[in-house]
């Protein structure tokens, strides 16, 4: 019997693939996961990637979320939770949506129950940074997404007259995570 038990277990383990997610929003209605264990600057800063984020809508209503609608304040922290400031600050030009054309292509639609992965300007920082490879860093998230944050970059006209007209509904969350680093 026992012997039975140790090959199912070992045989369910060979099938589920466990991956590391960490949820990263504060409300249920849409779950946003960040799908690593760890953070990497190498990849923000010395690649063209971006990390893909994992999101979830929970419901029967239809959500509206702009990639570029995250605005908040997140930080380098040590495990004493102080934070580094960046060696190099990296500035960053401004980007506007400027007719209905840009919004249909910026703006995910998440469906009732649909799961989609997208880039999202959720980690956002102010700057490189040359960590040592011998502590541990912590990467803390704070930003809110909303109709005034999604709106900064235009499209206010095609959100109101287009996409609430259909029932759509503006995701208004808050990201509170911290996601260790991997210097």
């Amino acid at each position: 019997m026992v012997f039975k038990d140790i090959k199912l277990i070992i045989l369910l383990f060979s099938i589920v693939q466990i991956k590391a997610q960490i949820k990263l929003n504060t409300k249920n209605e849409i779950d946003i996961f960040f799908e690593d264990s760890k953070f990497s600057l190498n990849k923000i800063f010395k690649g063209n990637e971006s990390y893909l984020f994992k999101i979830v809508n929970n419901t029967n209503n239809t959500y509206i979320i702009d990639p570029y609608g995250f605005r908040g304040n997140n930080v380098v922290e040590t495990c004493d939770k102080s934070i580094v400031e960046p060696d190099r600050i990296i500035l960053s030009g401004l980007y506007r949506r400027t007719d209905n054309e840009d919004c249909f292509n910026d703006l995910v639609i998440l469906k009732p129950k649909e799961e989609k992965y997208i880039p999202l300007s959720i980690i956002t920082l102010k700057g490189s940074y040359d960590l040592n490879k011998n502590k541990k860093y912590i990467l803390n998230l704070s930003s809110t997404h909303n109709k005034y944050t999604m709106t900064l970059l235009g499209c206010q006209d095609y959100i109101k007259n287009e996409l609430e007209k259909k029932g759509y509904k503006v995701l208004e969350d808050n990201i509170v995570a911290k996601i260790p680093i991997v210097p």
